[in-house]
């Protein structure tokens, strides 16, 4: 009887772990609420930067965790901006360390540039990270459910690892910002830590080496691209000279 107990309550630890680690960064741990109490602790393009690219305002590809909160998430929305002449809009972290500060829940973030970007949209890809550093692996969300079944059979044709978002991370609120759009609906990727370093010589994604991107970088955007044109692909190996960096 004490064994059984002790393995109920070993499997509920694990569970616990396992959800802290997909919030990564939640509403309740976030040191700022809102974009104007970071406004009035960080300096921009000091701490942090924001870069925005109005193209096509039907799509926005969007990175609200970008530079050195979730590393990667800039690279992809940008790269898929640039391939597709989508809207682009990213707010990086830029500090030398403890970019984690800035991070501000996707059901918070009102930085006025993005919100605007967004609410011009028609459709709304935003690329975020969760941490595991052992599995790649892709959860889709947001409220777009249509869209992000487009993308997932895409990114899976591709050879990548894709599934449902657990409720934790699943973008599903009314007040996330992907959900922000004409549509009040959008796609939320969320990708490991492994997957994310994947995209990157030597698995490197720290601000140095983002520039040094792998095949499986160019596939992974072209497989989201074609589920945003249904089907379609997207011209997204050029060399690296041709892109404007943020």
């Amino acid at each position: 009887m004490k064994r059984n107990n002790f393995m109920i309550v070993g499997l509920a630890l694990a569970v616990i772990m396992i959800a802290m680690l997909l919030v990564n960064g939640s509403n309740g741990n976030d040191k700022y609420k809102n974009f104007n109490e970071l406004h009035q602790q960080e300096k921009q393009d000091e701490d942090y930067r924001i870069s925005s690219e109005e193209r096509d305002p039907d799509i926005a590809s969007i990175a609200i965790h970008g530079g050195g909160i979730e590393p990667g998430t800039t690279d992809l929305a940008e790269q898929l901006a640039f391939a597709g002449d989508y809207s682009f809009y990213s707010f990086q972290g830029i500090k030398a360390s403890n970019n984690t500060d800035l991070h501000i829940d996707s059901t918070n973030f009102d930085e006025p540039e993005a919100v605007a970007l967004v609410s011009d949209s028609f459709y709304t890809v935003s690329f975020h990270g969760y941490e595991d550093e052992l599995e790649k692996h892709t959860y889709l969300g947001g409220l777009d459910e249509a869209l992000a079944q487009s993308i997932e059979i895409e990114l899976k044709k591709a050879g990548f690892s894709v599934s449902d978002a657990p409720k934790e991370i699943n973008g599903e609120e009314k007040d996330n910002i992907v959900n922000q759009n004409r549509q009040s609906k959008g796609v939320q990727l969320e990708i490991s830590t492994a997957q994310r370093m994947a995209f990157f010589e030597e698995g490197d994604f720290s601000s140095g080496n983002r520039d040094n991107r792998t095949e499986e970088f160019y596939d992974y955007v072209e497989a989201v691209g074609r589920g945003l044109s249904g089907g379609e692909g997207l011209v997204v190996k050029m060399e690296a000279s041709m892109l404007q960096t943020f």
